[in-house]
């Protein structure tokens, strides 16, 4: 028996003796007197026995059998073993037939010392994050990254790929071998047929967005004390620098222009927010679909 167990039925004894009252008995078990009263008829009836939990020795109907968790351990460490848990429960459930909840599969893999990858102290947000756009198709966000899109070992490609601010809804991607202009081309092609025109293109100053030229004029502009561009990355509620009238366009700029699209570059990656945390996204998911 338990510490806990001793002290109910000494406790209940000197109730049954008549040495305590039922409203004593009931302050230092910290009960109300009606379950003082059933433990009373219960040790009565009973004696010590019936104090003790009805479950000892029992095993619990929702124990995980042995089976199960070498199946979930197998399949982690043979298939899914660059899953997040989560993602892995996901999987067991609808591939593996394994109907076992997330917090179960995360108790066995922790048990087995498994630390899931997306397991990571948290940083310290840096960045003021900002507003989404009111309406869908005010802004898109775009951006292209390189992974083993297709699992270890089958190489790598580069997803192109625009998010539209206000919504969260990705409206295009497209694969190539590398980040070029024909995968940010197709991937807006895509979104445009599915969502319509935006109002303007979010993208960082990659040439393929923004020309060599409006770069080296920007560089002129900073040596003959214009500080712009500066002034406007220290302002953490500016989104970024609008493409400018007279400037000089890129062949990928031109067709927007001709479209009538806007352009925004952004100064920071961190201003980029919601299509980078996309890749962490599809990095995570995409892989294992």
């Amino acid at each position: 028996m338990s510490q806990k167990e001793l002290d109910r039925i000494r406790i209940i004894g000197a109730l049954v003796d008549g040495r305590m009252t039922n409203r004593e008995a009931a302050e230092k078990l910290g009960l109300c007197q009606r379950q003082i009263i059933r433990i009373k008829k219960r040790f009565v009836a009973q004696g010590a026995a019936g104090l003790v939990h009805g479950n000892r020795g029992r095993t619990s109907r929702r124990r995980i059998g042995d089976e199960v968790r070498e199946s979930v351990l197998k399949a982690y460490e043979e298939v899914y073993y660059d899953f997040n848990f989560s993602h892995f429960a996901e999987c067991l459930n609808e591939r593996e037939g394994i109907g076992i909840s997330r917090s179960s599969v995360v108790r066995i893999l922790k048990d087995e010392g498994i630390r899931s990858k997306k397991s990571v102290r948290r940083r310290p947000k840096l960045h003021r994050s900002r507003p989404r756009k009111v309406a869908a198709g005010m802004l898109w966000q775009t951006d292209a990254t390189s992974f083993e899109w297709f699992g270890r070992g089958n190489g790598r490609a580069t997803l192109h790929a625009y998010i539209d601010d206000a919504t969260g809804i990705v409206t295009g991607a497209c694969f190539t071998e590398n980040e070029c202009m024909a995968g940010y081309v197709a991937a807006l092609g895509m979104g445009i047929e599915g969502y319509g025109l935006p109002m303007a293109i979010y993208s960082d100053r990659h040439t393929i967005f923004r020309s060599p030229k409006a770069r080296a004029q920007d560089d002129e502009d900073r040596i003959e004390g214009n500080e712009r561009n500066e002034g406007n990355e220290r302002n953490k509620g500016n989104e970024g620098n609008e493409a400018g009238k007279g400037e000089p366009l890129s062949c990928f700029g031109r067709g927007l222009k001709d479209l009538g699209i806007g352009q925004i570059f952004a100064l920071t990656p961190e201003a980029k927010g919601r299509v980078e945390r996309l890749w962490n996204t599809m990095q995570d998911r995409l892989p294992g679909s």
